[in-house]
Order: C-alpha cells, then structure tokens, then sequence
C-alpha cells in the first residue's frame, strides 16, 4: 500500500438513494429498550433533584441532602450514557467505484481499507446517516397482542383473587412482567401505527423515533413540577394535602398536572423544531410527543396496578383498558392541537425568513438521504421517500371533512386550550371522588365507570373532528 494516496471521504450525491428492509418489529424491540432506560433516567433524575429543593418531600423547600443528590447524580450516569449509546448516529459507509479509462486498479480509502479492481476505476466514498421510513407494525396487529394478553394475564391473576396459594403466587410471578410489557406499550404504539398510516406523511425512522423519545423526556420536567414544585408552592398557601380528596390533592391533578405536563410537551415539540415544515407535520409531532409521555406515565400506573394484592387481576385489566382507550389517546389529542398551532406559527416564520433571503424552496427537508424499502422476503420494492400516498382515513378515526373543528393557529390559544381540556379530564374525576366520598365502593365504583365512559367518548368525538381539519393540506397551506 506504500505510494498510495488515500481518498478522502465526499459528499454523497443527491441522487444516491439507500436500500433498506422492512422490519416493522424492530422498531418496536429498539423503543420497548429506550423506554426503559428512559424510565429509570427519569425517575433516579428527579430523585437528585429533589435533594436540592425537598429532600424530605414534605411540601417545604429545605433541607437539601448532598447524600441524596450525590446517589442520584452516580445512579442516573450509567442511564445517561447508556441513553446515548443507544441514540447514536447510525451512518452508513458508502463506497462506488466505477469504470473509467484512465485510472487505477488500487485505492486506499482508510489505513486498513485496500480496493482492488481488475480494471481501471475511480473511487468515491461517502458517510450519509443509515435511516429509513419509519415502520410500525400493523395496527390491527398491535391490538389484537393487547387484547390477548391482557385477557391471559388477567385470567393467569384470578386465582391469586380467590385463592393466595403457592402455585396462584407463582402463575402471577410468571406473568407480572410480560402482562406489564404488554399493557404498558401496546396500545402506545398501536396509536403510533395509526398516525404513522393515516395522517399521510412521509417519516423517516429516525424522525419517529424521536418525536416519542422527546415526548418520554418531557415527563422529568412534568415530574419535577407536580412532585417538588407545585406541593411547595400548594402547602406555602397554606392549604392541605393529606388524602386524596383534600383540596391540595386536587389542585395538583387539575392544575398543576395540565399545566406542567402541556407546557413540557409544548417544548418538546419546539425541540423537534427543525422537523417542521407545516402545521399538519406541527400535529403528527404533537400527537407523537403526547403518545411519548405517555408512553413513560404508562410504566408506572400499570406497575403499581400489579401490585394491589389479591386484586391485581381487577386492578391490572381495569386500568391497562382505560388508560389504552382514554389517557393514551387524551394526551396525543390535547398535544396535537399544541403541535398544530406551533407547527402553523414555525412554518410561517420559516417561509418569511426564506422570502427575505431570497430562498426558492422554503420546504426543504434536512439532509436525509433518499431511500427505497424493499420485501426482506422477496426482495421487492414496497415504497420509496420519492412516492407520495393519498391517505384514506377509516371512519372511526374520521367525522368527514364536513364535521371538521378548526383549529386555533396561535400557540398561546391552542396550549391555553390543551391545559383546559387536561384539566378537565383530571378535574372531573378527583371532583366526582370528593362529592361521593362518603357514598359506598359499589356505587363510586359504577359512578366513575360512567364518567370515565362519558369522557372517552367525548374524547374520541373531538379526535376525530380534529383529524380531517389537520391533515387537510388546504389548511396546512393557509400560512
């Protein structure tokens, strides 16, 4: 290899495009990891935090416990890191040569790296990101695995309901992780699918992934707000948080959780800012933050639904149901309309910035390289970044442009108004506890079934007279 220059590495062309295979499921495998690590980042995270501001967690500032905030900053590093291993930059390392007459049989492009060709050629190699679509598996798919498993997993619990015997203690043991796995994430990312295949945009993977990923960090600001701040700032008024039904206990869930949790998904999408390129893209990032948040809150509720006892099995279905059909399609809903008016507000500045520049394309992607998906199996083309897909919206998810909610394109008014109809949710319900306080189980139990019944349907009305206005272009186009 002495005497040969080594080439240098290129920019790679526009027209390079790069093969890629679906593999739906490995999306699913890689978020169910980061998720994960992600959920105990946040959570040692906040502990270190609450060793500067209320170690003692009693609702006052002080005292503050450099043990505490020591443990929590060594605990949550391997988290950290191990966040960043994992959120890498995948490049792909391209090398083309190509016939020419005058040129040589023998190029070095690293130290280690000889080609040799039994022809003359020319070399050109290039570092470009490894990204594809972002693939999810079918949403039929992911619902059917959530219905399944969680009726096994709950009828796997029953007996411990009836009976505390040695085998009904080790069936619940044998089934706590895969009912949590699959209670916690499949109708998370069964609500990804249905975004991903119906709002009709073109999403790389590496997009995707981390419109979810901001959403999950979004909960340790969240946290921080309703478990340190809001308590300190609720108790120096001198009012009470003993009990659920104390008015302290309230205003955290309908005050200060809509608050937090909007304004901290409100900044997410901002972080995502440069995937922006129009008020419907602005409403698929929203949508997609609020599934990520609650992707991270899912963990914990179903966790803690685990461990009731003797009615785990009750507590397990009756809250993994819930949460699929209503607070997982709440928080989506109420950060979409967010991500909508943000979207609206970036894009308009974008064009403005690009008319006084003298810019011609003022929707220009960032620097992805084209691709094109092929069958793993047989090796066929399924689409490509150059094909765009009319999406056809199913009615359940649709009201039909005719029954369309404008929505607001100010980012104040929309967060204003996702804070209100979060707070309602909560706001609801803790008032429904307290009114029925002194009534019995059956009866608060049947209560708050029908009010959470009442809410979802609500819910689901407003989801879909949101849907066709937002993924209307007309309406993305009116900047």
């Amino acid at each position: 290899m002495q005497g040969l220059a080594k080439t240098p590495l290129s920019p790679a062309p526009k027209n390079l495009y790069l093969s890629q295979t679906s593999s739906r499921w490995k999306t699913v495998s890689s978020m169910l990891g980061l998720v994960i690590v992600v959920f105990f980042l946040v959570q040692i995270a906040v502990v270190a935090v609450s060793g500067f501001l209320d170690s003692d967690f009693d609702g006052k500032i002080g005292p503050s416990d450099p043990l505490l905030i020591m443990i929590g900053a060594i605990c949550s590093t391997p988290f950290l890191l191990l966040f960043i291993i994992l959120r890498r930059p995948k490049l792909a390392h391209i090398v083309r040569l190509q016939n020419v007459e005058i040129g040589s049989t023998a190029h070095l492009i690293s130290p280690s790296t000889l080609f040799q060709t039994p022809y003359p050629t020319s070399i050109q190699h290039h570092l470009v990101h490894n990204t594809g679509p972002l693939e999810v598996p079918p949403l039929k798919h992911l619902w059917i695995i959530f219905i399944l498993g969680t009726i096994i997993s709950t009828l796997c619990m029953l007996p411990l309901l009836f009976n505390s015997s040695i085998l009904s203690i080790l069936l619940f043991i044998l089934i706590a992780i895969p009912a949590w796995l699959i209670g916690f994430s499949t109708p998370v990312f069964a609500w990804w699918a249905t975004s991903n295949e119906y709002f009709g945009l073109k999403t790389t993977k590496r997009q995707g992934e981390w419109m979810l990923i901001a959403g999950m960090l979004s909960t340790f600001p969240a946290l921080i707000i309703n478990s340190i701040i809001s308590p300190i700032i609720i108790s120096s008024l001198g009012i009470s948080m003993d009990g659920v039904e104390s008015l302290g206990f309230g205003m955290i869930l309908f005050l200060s959780a809509p608050i937090g949790e909007e304004i901290s998904k409100a900044v997410a999408i901002l972080f995502l800012a440069r995937f922006i390129d129009s008020p419907k893209r602005g409403f698929q990032i929203g949508f997609s933050v609020g599934l990520g948040f609650a992707l991270l809150e899912n963990m914990s509720y179903i966790l803690s639904s685990l461990f009731v006892g003797e009615g785990a099995a009750i507590s397990f279905i009756l809250t993994t149901v819930l949460r699929a059909i209503g607070s997982i399609p709440g928080h989506a809903t109420w950060t979409a309309i967010t991500g909508f008016a943000i979207g609206h507000h970036i894009t308009t500045q974008k064009r403005n910035r690009d008319i006084i520049n003298g810019v011609q394309d003022s929707t220009r992607k960032d620097n992805e390289s084209p691709w094109i998906l092929f069958d793993k199996k047989t090796g066929t083309p399924i689409s490509s970044s150059n094909v765009n897909v009319s999406p056809v919206i199913p009615k359940w998810l649709s009201a039909g442009e005719q029954n369309a909610i404008q929505m607001t394109k100010s980012p104040i008014k929309a967060l204003l108004i996702a804070i209100l109809c979060h707070g309602t949710w909560n706001g609801t319900m803790w008032l429904s506890s307290r009114l029925l306080a002194d009534k019995s189980l059956i009866f608060m139990f049947l209560v708050d079934m029908i009010l959470v019944a009442v809410l979802i349907v609500i819910l689901l009305i407003i989801l879909r007279r949101l849907i066709p206005y937002a993924i209307d272009d007309r309406n993305s186009s009116k900047i």
